[in-house]
């Protein structure tokens, strides 16, 4: 039953990572929980993440702003992960949990009440490079902990990268390389057991049903409402983070 139940958050979380390049693994995360511990389904849920994030790197490589992910984001991400890590073993208590899923939490229904006021014609001002710079870097501070620094950086991306078709590429290319890292991480201090293995491999056909669902999605949402649902995912998953 367990299995079952998480098959069906797999295939919806997965079907909006597919749809938008971010999100699936906040959102399986938040709802399994309640069924198996975080510490195992982080793990389980980033190998996922590389089932979907490869598919979308192969599949819509020409999408990807190649530059930008590799003279910026990419670049700026790596080097907050060690960080990450590192506080991960020294913190102690929620404080900065809750600090990031309200600061992000706020920002997300800041953004999306601008959207809805403003509406479709209405172009939001990009970030500049000093503000882009310490949402990227933050977000790999946060990835490097928790696996989940992909809303800081989805926030970024949503603020500075118009086109739907190259928002998600060029997301799911940066979660390709970042959740590499984190895997061999999880590898080095043992959180990759034979059990996560096993579950990972039972929810295949859920992440592939994900992709279909996702790909069907992502071709019929238009611009405008397609940046509505980045910061309606941005503001459950920090509501999410913090709750």
């Amino acid at each position: 039953m367990k299995l079952a139940l998480l098959s069906l958050i797999v295939a919806f979380a997965y079907s909006v990572g597919a749809a938008t390049g971010f999100g699936d693994t906040v959102i399986a995360v938040t709802v399994a929980s309640h069924l198996y511990e975080i510490s195992f389904l982080v793990p389980a849920l980033v190998v996922l993440n590389q089932v979907i994030s490869l598919y979308l790197v192969a599949r819509h490589y020409r999408n990807i702003d190649k530059a930008l992910l590799l003279r910026w984001i990419l670049p700026l991400a790596l080097a907050g992960i060690p960080g990450g890590v590192a506080a991960f073993h020294v913190l102690k208590g929620n404080i900065l949990k809750i600090v990031l899923g309200a600061t992000v939490a706020s920002l997300a229904l800041l953004e999306l009440t601008i959207l809805i006021i403003k509406g479709e014609d209405w172009e939001r001002k990009e970030m500049g490079k000093v503000q882009s710079a310490l949402w990227i870097f933050g977000g790999g501070i946060i990835h490097g902990m928790y696996a989940s620094g992909g809303a800081l950086i989805a926030y970024y991306a949503a603020r500075n990268i118009r086109d739907k078709k190259v928002f998600r590429s060029t997301l799911s290319a940066l979660w390709l390389v970042l959740n590499s890292v984190l895997i061999t991480f999880f590898a080095f201090t043992g959180r990759i057991e034979t059990k996560m293995i096993t579950t990972a491999g039972c929810m295949i056909p859920a992440v592939i049903v994900g992709i279909v669902a996702g790909e069907w999605l992502h071709s019929r949402i238009p611009e405008y409402r397609f940046r509505v649902l980045v910061f309606v995912i941005l503001l459950l998953a920090g509501i999410s983070v913090f709750v």
